[in-house]
């Protein structure tokens, strides 16, 4: 069973004070530190990492507190950041601080705002931690695991395979939620001008997670003994690099050449087709969603395989669990986690749930340019091919017969027969 928890901490409204702000956490259950990533201190898998480097691990650490501030009640916004977010970055606090003064924060109403920390730790860090991590305590508990920021990957967007998210499609998560996950929509918990305030804090923390990783990324390649190594013109170049990624990808909407078609049988039929892999394009969407589009495409373990890896105990022991098959189970399982290491399933097409939004325009982007970090690539370049495959797909649950009565491939595309 898919624990879908909706708990949220009773954390009371604070008093914020980022370097744009400044005030003491009274009202909250007490002072956060930002939590470091792994690979600064540890040997991970697959990734570099700065064990055994304390010099240079103390270089990051000191970076990130001149860019970013010290701990996240002391936020620093550098200029090169600021045009990412609203009024240059002064709506993550409740107060800002501009030289020696504080002025507090005021909503469209006139009323105080509680700032893009303060709605993040009343709403947020249960699940997605104080670093944007996905490591709250309520986060092992939850299938599937909540976002890590720090990669500055979002899986539900509009811009291009790969690129960082448009504002809006962050926008649209927070506000609808994302269906058939722990990830609740806030609509009617949060104005949008609040959403707007977590929108800033959300980036803000994904901004300093990818710049502490660039920066260990090049602590990784340096010799511990160079004093010269990891220098802050090192990490404000790092850091000028991920705003800059995040600023291309606030122009770089995909916008379809063509509009949707009508949902007509030929559309749909088509678009089957295409699902089935038996027209000219070769799209191989059997392969993850299966024959029937049920999520058990042969490229995945099996179903039960799964459920008992993910939901058959302790969520801290699904290793321990995965040991008891063979090792071919946990070769094709290692192949098929997402990009920040945990098992992905491919959708049950036949549910009508789609976690980035039930829109046309949203399925054409899942399927046009992919789900990033999700083992979902990008698809063909056809316009129309990706709209027929959208009817499709919308058409499915309301009519099951088009797969289970599908016609068989014709007889030239089964495999020939050896003669022995």
């Amino acid at each position: 069973m898919i624990v879908r928890c909706r708990l949220r901490l009773l954390i009371g409204l604070c008093c914020l004070v980022p370097t744009l702000s400044g005030c003491s956490d009274r009202f909250l259950a007490g002072p956060m530190q930002y939590v470091e990533n792994d690979a600064l201190t540890k040997e991970v898998k697959g990734k570099n990492s700065l064990a055994g480097k304390p010099r240079l691990q103390d270089k990051v650490r000191n970076a990130l507190a001149k860019l970013y501030g010290e701990k996240p009640d002391r936020m620093i916004v550098s200029e090169g950041m600021g045009v990412l977010l609203t009024g240059g970055g002064a709506r993550l606090a409740s107060y800002q601080k501009v030289g020696e003064s504080k002025l507090r924060n005021l909503g469209p109403d006139r009323k105080p705002i509680a700032g893009g920390y303060g709605l993040y730790r009343r709403n947020c860090l249960h699940c997605h931690g104080v670093s944007g991590a996905g490591d709250g305590p309520t986060a092992a508990y939850l299938y599937p695991i909540p976002r890590d920021y720090r990669k500055g990957l979002f899986k539900f967007t509009s811009t291009p395979f790969g690129a960082r998210p448009h504002r809006d499609d962050l926008k649209r998560t927070i506000t609808n939620g994302l269906h058939g996950t722990s990830m609740p929509a806030f609509e009617a918990l949060m104005s949008s001008d609040e959403i707007e305030q977590v929108i800033d804090y959300v980036i803000f923390l994904s901004v300093r997670g990818e710049t502490e990783l660039e920066l260990i990324e090049l602590g990784a390649l340096s010799d511990e003994t160079d004093m010269s190594a990891l220098s802050m013109d090192d990490a404000r170049q790092a850091a000028e690099s991920v705003f800059n990624k995040w600023k291309t990808a606030q122009t770089a909407i995909i916008n379809p050449p063509v509009p949707a078609p009508p949902s007509t049988p030929k559309s749909i039929h088509h678009g089957r087709d295409l699902f089935l892999g038996r027209t000219k394009e070769k799209l191989d969407c059997v392969g993850c969603h299966g024959a029937l589009a049920q999520g058990d495409g042969p490229t995945f373990v099996s179903q039960d395989v799964f459920n008992k890896v993910v939901f058959g105990g302790n969520p801290s022991e699904k290793e321990e669990r995965l040991k008891q098959f063979d090792e071919k189970t946990r070769e094709v399982w290692t192949q098929k986690l997402d990009d920040w290491g945990n098992p992905v399933r491919p959708a049950n097409l036949n549910r009508g749930v789609y976690k980035g939004g039930r829109r046309p325009i949203d399925l054409y982007w899942r399927i046009s340019k992919g789900i990033n970090g999700a083992n979902m690539p990008p698809g063909p370049n056809d316009a129309a091919v990706i709209w027929d495959v959208v009817n499709f797909v919308l058409a499915l649950p309301y009519q099951p017969e088009l797969l289970t009565n599908a016609p068989a491939p014709p007889a030239a595309q089964a495999p020939a027969v050896a003669n022995r």
